[in-house]
């Protein structure tokens, strides 16, 4: 159907007139983003003239179309998937799916586009089929407005004006439905976060009073005193970790300036070694050292690397622990002169430092392991340096 004019009503909703190709009957279409009032007016107006109003045309004959060729479409589909793999453009497994949902959406549509949401309506289902009315709401507003604004527009020109409504209107939603899903995982994600923050200052406080306890002489090598560090220290590597989940999905890394001098401090004031008679000895770093990283996993990632050396220590060994510079890195090593280890002269599994290589993967880094010929180990953290001026 061609344009062949337009009228505007009550300098508010603009009606356009089409005219078929074949036959000489007119019809104005009035569309849901029509107010009343206006096409009332039209309505009116229109009755004088003899010129059809129309919603929407019949489209019963498209529909049965569809049905009948279901089988044939579907069996079409899943030939053209195949092909499209076989090329090397594999598509989602969900796209396997979309043609039998796309069909019942179509025919639904076809009979009647925009159509009340029946009470009782699964959530999901619901608020798909509203999306599905605003986008048609939209791009029938788009389109006619392109019409008004160029009535000679062919009927090719027509179709690609509709098809690249449709395509914007799929990216539109889905890309609106996303960021709606990422708000809701950050606020649920924030919440998480303080529950685990208050959860690592309770196992801070727990190990603090263990080792407090220890200082003033209380013996604790109990089974029941061994178990509970057991469960301190599971609970304590399992908080850690979820500590970059939460880093990383509230906004990612905060990266700035951290010495780490006083980290090294911190990470030995905090460690509870007295239980496994080693020795800890702290070696100041010979020059200022600075990392470009951030501060909150940089110091449990220290930590960690230094309860693994503890670990692994046997009762009456030395542990040295320093920073030193090497190349664009600064690397903290931590090494051990009699270390525990399985067969084949290997480390038994840390789970102290996963959070450590996670930590440092995050910011570009790595976390190594080094176990000598003779009782030795050593464990290096190494972070990106800030260079000097």
């Amino acid at each position: 159907m061609d344009v062949v004019g337009m009228t505007k009503v009550r300098q508010c909703c603009t009606f356009l007139w089409m005219q078929d190709v074949n036959g000489p009957r007119r019809i104005v279409f009035a569309r849901p983003y029509h107010c009343a009032a206006c096409v009332g007016e039209m309505v009116r107006s229109a009755k004088l003239q003899r010129i059809t109003i129309s919603g929407s045309m019949p489209m019963d004959r498209v529909r049965s179309v569809l049905a009948r060729q279901r089988p044939d479409l579907l069996d079409r589909w899943q030939r053209q998937l195949r092909a499209a793999a076989e090329a090397g453009f594999a598509l989602d497994e969900a796209t396997a799916t979309v043609l039998p949902e796309l069909l019942e959406a179509a025919d639904r549509a076809l009979e009647r586009r925009f159509r009340a949401v029946p009470g009782g309506t699964l959530p999901l289902l619901a608020e798909s089929r509203r999306a599905a009315m605003q986008s048609s709401l939209l791009g029938d507003f788009l389109f006619d407005a392109v019409l008004e604004s160029c009535p000679e527009i062919n009927v090719a020109e027509q179709r690609l004006l509709s098809d690249a409504l449709a395509h914007a209107s799929v990216e539109v939603l889905v890309k609106g439905a996303i960021e709606r899903e990422q708000q809701k995982r950050r606020r649920e994600t924030q919440k998480l976060a303080k529950l685990a923050h208050d959860l690592r200052n309770s196992v801070t406080a727990a190990w603090l009073a263990m080792d407090l306890l220890q200082r003033k002489g209380m013996t604790l090598d109990s089974k029941p005193a061994r178990a509970l560090q057991r469960s301190l220290a599971r609970l304590r590597d399992g908080l850690e970790d979820s500590l970059i989940d939460d880093i990383l999905s509230a906004g990612g890394l905060k990266l700035s300036r951290v010495k780490l001098a006083p980290v090294l401090d911190e990470a030995h004031a905090q460690l509870g070694a007295l239980d496994k008679k080693v020795k800890v000895l702290l070696q100041k770093p010979l020059r200022v050292l600075h990392v470009e990283a951030d501060a909150r996993l940089v110091r449990p990632a220290v930590s960690s690397l230094l309860r693994a050396a503890v670990q692994v220590a046997r009762p009456g060994s030395t542990i040295r622990f320093s920073a030193l510079p090497s190349r664009d890195r600064a690397r903290v090593a931590v090494s051990v002169n009699d270390c525990r280890k399985l067969r084949g002269n290997r480390l038994p599994d840390l789970p102290s430092l996963n959070f450590a290589r996670r930590a440092a993967r995050a910011h570009g880094g790595s976390v190594s392991t080094r176990v000598s010929p003779g009782e030795g180990c050593e464990f290096r953290l190494d972070l990106p340096r800030v260079q000097p001026h």
